[in-house]
């Protein structure tokens, strides 16, 4: 059910609306039902897009983390740090399986970024 305490429609405020799970309009104030149901369906589509994009921006951030961390092991691996022994990926979090990424506490599938990102920190380094 979509229901919603208010929503505009050419610049007017409906109160108390919606449309039920079956279809039937939820509309105790006797507004007209065809501008009920466009104002409604008006408001799921502006909320669907708000949370599309919502979805979007946290893509990017999760993606943009995951570069820093790449580029934060990457030097610590350079200046000679340690980053396992873990049970999960220093990179991603998820749990680890195999020993070596266990020991290298960097999953096998993370590995790969981290071996680019140091291939770059040593070319800086050098430089």
């Amino acid at each position: 059910m979509s229901k919603y305490r208010w929503v505009w429609h050419e610049g007017e405020k409906l109160y108390d609306v919606g449309i039920r799970a079956e279809g039937t309009l939820h509309n105790p104030r006797g507004y007209p039902g065809k501008v009920v149901r466009t104002a409604v369906m008006a408001a799921d589509a502006r909320k669907r897009e708000r949370r599309s994009d919502a979805s979007k921006q946290a893509a990017q951030t999760r993606q943009y983390r995951i570069r820093v961390r790449v580029h934060r092991i990457a030097k610590r691996i350079v200046a000679g740090q340690a980053v396992g022994p873990s049970g999960r990926c220093v990179v991603c979090g998820k749990q680890l399986a195999d020993r070596e990424s266990i020991d290298r506490g960097i999953g096998s599938e993370c590995w790969q970024g981290v071996l680019a990102a140091i291939t770059r920190a040593r070319a800086a380094k050098a430089s």
